[in-house]
Order: C-alpha cells, then sequence, then structure tokens
C-alpha cells in the first residue's frame, strides 16, 4: 500500500513542475487528504479540492489542468490492458450467454472523447484569456514529463494489481496468473467508466466486475469478493483514515 500511495504522491509533484516546485512531504499532504475527502464526495470531488487546496492561491486555477492530464495518463494502462481483459470477457459471454461484442463501443467511444479533450487542450489558442490559466501550464509539461507521469501511472497500475492477485493466491484461487491479471484489469475498466458517486471509493463495483467476469469461466467468486474487499480495506478505507489528519494542513485561505 506505502508504494501504490507513494507513485500517485511522486506524480503528483512531476505533474505540477510547470507551476511550482514542491516537496514529497507536500505532495503526500495533497495525496492522502484527497483519499480522504474523496472517500466520501462524489466524482472524487474531495480529491480535486484537497490537491489544489495545498498548494498557495496563485497556482490553485494554474493546477487543474495538470490535475486532468495524470488523470488521463492512468488512464492508459486501465484502458490498454482493460479493453484486452474486455474482449476476453466478450468472447466467453458469447460462447456462453451469446451476448455481442458491440458493448466495447461506449467503451471506445469514451477513450475517444478523452483523446480529444487531451489534443483539444494541447492545440487551442494561447491567448484565450478565459482558459489561458487552465492551459498554459498543460503546454509547458513537454514529452519528457508526460512519458514520466505515465510511467508513475503504469507503475501504480502494476502494483495494484500485484496486490490483488497476491491475495488471490492467498485465499487459493485456481487459476493461471494471466487470466487473475485479466479480471483485475477488467475490474478497472469497469470501475473507471461505470457511471458513479464514488461513495465510500466505489465498494462494491470492483467486487461485482471482478466476480463477473471470473463467473464466465466457471470459478467460484467467494475468494475474489473478499479478495476485492480485503484489499478496499488496506488502499482505500485506512489511507483515508491517515489522510483525516493531512486535511487541516490545507490552504484554505488565500495565502
Amino acid at each position: 500500500m506505502p508504494f501504490n500511495w507513494y507513485m500517485e504522491v511522486l506524480k503528483w509533484k512531476y505533474s505540477i513542475e510547470p507551476i511550482t516546485h514542491i516537496s514529497v512531504s507536500k505532495a503526500a499532504t495533497g495525496v492522502l487528504a484527497g483519499i480522504a475527502l474523496g472517500f466520501v464526495t462524489p466524482h472524487a470531488v474531495g480529491d480535486y479540492f484537497a490537491k489544489v487546496f495545498s498548494l498557495t492561491h496563485h497556482n490553485r486555477k494554474k493546477a487543474l489542468g495538470l490535475i486532468l492530464v495524470g488523470r488521463m495518463m492512468q488512464m492508459l494502462p486501465t484502458a490498454i490492458f482493460g479493453l484486452i481483459a474486455f474482449y476476453i470477457y466478450s468472447r466467453k459471454s458469447i460462447a456462453q450467454f451469446d451476448i455481442p461484442i458491440s458493448l466495447s463501443y461506449p467503451i471506445l467511444s469514451i477513450l475517444g472523447l478523452l483523446l480529444a479533450i487531451l489534443l483539444l487542450v494541447l492545440f487551442m489558442k494561447r491567448n484565450h484569456p478565459k482558459i489561458q490559466d487552465y492551459v498554459q501550464p498543460v503546454r509547458k509539461m513537454g514529452l519528457k514529463l508526460v512519458g514520466l507521469l505515465a510511467g508513475f501511472s503504469v507503475l501504480r497500475y502494476l502494483i495494484f494489481s500485484a496486490q490483488f492477485l497476491l491475495l488471490l493466491s492467498i485465499l487459493g484461487l485456481k487459476i493461471s496468473i494471466f487470466m487473475q491479471f485479466m479480471g483485475v484489469a477488467f475490474m478497472f475498466l469497469a470501475k473507471s467508466i461505470l457511471p458513479t458517486f464514488n461513495f465510500l471509493s466505489d465498494l462494491g463495483i470492483r467486487e461485482f466486475s471482478v466476480a463477473l467476469f471470473f463467473e464466465t469461466l466457471g470459478i467460484d467468486v467467494a475468494p475474489i469478493i473478499a479478495s476485492g474487499l480485503i484489499l478496499w480495506l488496506i488502499n482505500i478505507a485506512l489511507p483515508a483514515f491517515i489522510g483525516l489528519f493531512f486535511i487541516p494542513k490545507l490552504k484554505l485561505k488565500n495565502a
């Protein structure tokens, strides 16, 4: 769990380098407070709030576009591995339930929309007065920084997957490592695209989606659901509790 969130801390620290330099401890304040606030707010609004208000007043508006880029970088491994898992799930569903693969169209549409937003931000006019504060920091990022954020995102994705696979192994799931990884990838994708309010960090969405994947393989879903709940406690509930102590450190005043 510390390695998992340390990747997020580094990603936040480096993502805002175009506007300001912060220490690892200050970046951790924004991330941990964001976990606590995002735990109970709809659509993870609390996470944005905490990160923005961990910065000084004149940097807050400029950070919003950079936060969006960081989120999109985390979507890269989610989309790549998730679509592979979705294809496997679709093939199994067709064989078992005669379900068409046309369900993949909404997923591709969402990914296309995210790409269009990124391209729009990168190539729109620089001197537009209403969006200059949001766009200019993004344009200063450069490919090297974007690549670094993508690397942190992939590492965090792999760490989380390794956590889940370890729990599945401890609980005695009898299936290949590859298919276990695909189940985790399917869960990530489902959590990213399903319309939810993010209350309690979508508790239940993870377990339902990964159980749905393995159910098509004829596997007992009890250890899978147990693994999801344990991982939720380790990766979300515990850091959210720790994050409560960092909320008072947020700069709520214009300073």
